[in-house]
C-alpha cells in the first residue's frame, strides 16, 4: 500500500538530524521511517533483555554491513553506527526505561558528542514517551530537532485508500468509525480484500478474536497496574456516561475518587476528550478520543465473559448504531462545507422544552454550528430517508431551533446517509464525499 497524506513528516525526516516521533500502535510510525530513510534499525522489545537485544541488533545490522561482534552493551552499538555516519533508528525506545533505564542518559551523551549523526526514535506509550523527549528532566530534553506527533489519518484520506482498494464512500465511513485512521488495518483489509462487514467480524467475533487481545493488550501497556480503574472509566464513558458525576456513579464512587485518573486519561495518555456544548456552556464532558478504542469499549469489552466462552455473536444492527455516532463526529469535521458564515464553535446541545408534556422537558441536536450572527442546527442519521421522513427531522429541528433562546438566525439541516429526493439544506454521503475529494 503506498504512502496517503504523510508528506509533510516524510520531508521533515529527510531534513532533520534528530526527529523523536510519537504515535499510538498501528498509526504508522516504523514505515513512516524505514521507507523514508532506509535506516538501520534498532527495535527494543520489553521482553528480553540487554545482552538478547544487543544479539539481535547487531545480527540485523550484519544483513546490511559490518559490525564488531564484540560490542555487548546497546551504547556501544549504537556509538559505532553513528562514528560510521550511519543513519540510526530507534523503534520504540521507551522500552528502554524499563531494559536499561540509564541508556537514556547514554543516548544523551551520544547525541551531544556526535552533533552530525542521523538518529529518529520512535515510542508508542504516550504517556511515557512523552516524559522521555518533552520533560525538561529527562536526559533527552531539548535534544531533537522535531518532535513529531503521528496522528491517525483523516476521513479524507481513509476514503482515497478505501476508494483505491475498490470500496465506496459508504464502506469507507463504516471502517473509518470502527479503525479510526490507523493504516495497518487497512493494509490488513488490502490483503484479504472481503466486504468491510466480513472484515469486521473477522477481526473481532470470530476465533482467535485478534482485536480481542490487540487492544487490550495496547491499552493495559499503556496504562499500567491501575489498567481496571482506567478499564472501568472508559466503559463508563462508552456506554454514555459522559460527565464527571455519571461516571463516578457508575462506577460506584465519588466524583473526587476518580478525578486523578480523569485527569491523566486526559492529560497523559490522551484516551479521552473534553467539551462543552456548541455555546461553551455546562460542564464538561468527557468522550474517548480513538475510534477503535471508542468501539473496543462498547462492543468488545463489555462482552468479554461471552469471549472468554466462545459465545459473542455478531451483530450488524450493533455497527450501524456504533457507525450512526460517529456519523455525527464526521458531519461535524465537516461542518463548514454545509453553511455559508464562519463556524466560531461548534458540538452537541442539549435543552429543554417549555411547556411540553412530561417526558418531553430535554432535547439534544446532534451537531449545533455556532457564528457570530446564525447558527445552524444538524440532524444527523445513519439511515434512507424518503421526503416525509426528511420533513419529520425538519419539524423536530424546527422544534428544538424554537427552545434555544438565542436570537441569532438559525438553519436547519438535515444530513443522512441517503436521501431519496435531495431539497434545499438536505445532504447525505454522496456530499461527504465530494466534501472528501476537494479536501484532498
Amino acid at each position: 500500500m503506498k504512502f496517503y497524506d504523510r508528506e509533510k513528516e516524510m520531508e521533515i525526516l529527510r531534513k532533520a538530524t534528530r526527529v523523536a516521533i510519537i504515535g499510538r500502535r498501528r498509526v504508522g510510525k516504523t514505515r513512516l521511517v524505514e521507507e523514508t530513510l532506509k535506516p538501520i534499525t534498532l527495535f527494543i522489545p520489553s521482553e528480553k533483555n540487554e545482552a538478547l537485544i544487543c544479539r539481535d541488533w547487531i545480527n540485523e545490522i550484519k544483513k546490511r554491513r559490518y559490525i564488531p561482534e564484540s560490542l555487548s552493551t546497546m551504547r556501544d552499538i549504537v556509538e559505532f553506527l553513528m562514528e560510521e555516519n550511519e543513519t540510526i533508528f530507534i523503534d520504540e525506545l521507551q522500552n528502554a526505561m524499563k531494559i536499561n533505564p540509564s541508556f537514556l542518559s547514554d543516548l544523551q551523551r551520544l547525541i551531544d558528542s556526535h552533533r552530525d549523526a542521523k538518529l529518529v526514535v520512535t515510542g508508542s506509550l504516550i504517556s511515557m514517551s512523552k516524559k522521555m523527549v518533552e520533560d525538561y528532566r529527562s536526559p533527552l530534553y531539548g535534544r531533537f530537532d522535531y518532535i513529531i506527533k503521528l496522528r491517525e489519518l483523516s476521513l479524507s484520506t481513509v476514503y482515497e485508500i478505501m476508494r483505491d482498494l475498490g470500496y465506496s464512500i459508504e464502506d469507507a465511513v463504516v471502517m473509518w468509525s470502527v479503525f479510526g485512521g490507523l493504516p495497518k488495518y487497512y493494509e490488513t483489509l488490502e490483503k484479504f480484500k472481503v466486504p468491510v462487514m466480513d472484515f469486521i467480524r473477522m477481526m473481532f467475533y470470530e476465533e482467535p478474536y485478534p482485536m480481542l487481545s490487540e487492544v487490550m493488550m495496547m491499552l493495559k501497556e499503556e496504562v499500567g497496574r491501575e489498567y481496571k480503574v482506567y478499564f472501568s472509566i472508559l466503559q463508563a464513558i462508552a456506554e454514555g456516561n459522559s460527565r464527571m458525576g455519571e461516571i463516578a456513579s457508575y462506577m460506584g464512587l465519588k466524583s473526587t475518587d476518580i478525578s486523578k485518573y480523569i485527569h491523566a486519561l486526559y492529560n497523559d495518555y490522551e484516551l479521552i476528550s473534553r467539551r462543552k456544548d456548541a455555546f461553551g456552556k455546562g460542564k464538561y464532558r468527557y468522550y474517548i478520543s480513538q475510534n477503535l478504542i471508542d468501539f473496543w469499549f462498547r462492543t468488545v469489552w463489555k462482552n468479554y465473559p461471552k469471549y472468554e466462552l466462545g459465545q459473542v455473536e455478531f451483530s450488524e444492527e450493533e455497527i450501524k448504531r456504533h457507525v450512526g455516532r460517529k456519523y455525527e463526529q464526521l458531519v461535524e469535521q465537516f461542518a463548514q462545507n454545509f453553511v455559508d458564515f464562519k463556524i466560531k464553535n461548534i458540538g452537541k446541545h442539549w435543552g429543554k422544552y417549555h411547556g411540553k408534556e412530561k417526558g418531553r422537558e430535554s432535547f439534544e441536536i446532534d451537531v449545533v454550528a455556532v457564528g457570530d450572527e446564525k447558527i445552524a442546527l444538524f440532524e444527523v442519521k445513519w439511515s434512507e430517508l424518503d421526503e416525509k421522513e426528511v420533513e419529520r427531522e425538519f419539524e423536530k429541528l424546527k422544534e428544538k431551533a424554537e427552545a434555544i433562546k438565542d436570537s441569532r438566525e438559525k438553519e436547519l439541516i438535515v444530513v443522512a446517509r441517503k436521501v431519496k429526493k435531495k431539497r434545499k439544506n438536505v445532504y447525505d454521503l454522496e456530499d461527504i464525499r465530494n466534501m472528501a475529494q476537494k479536501v484532498k
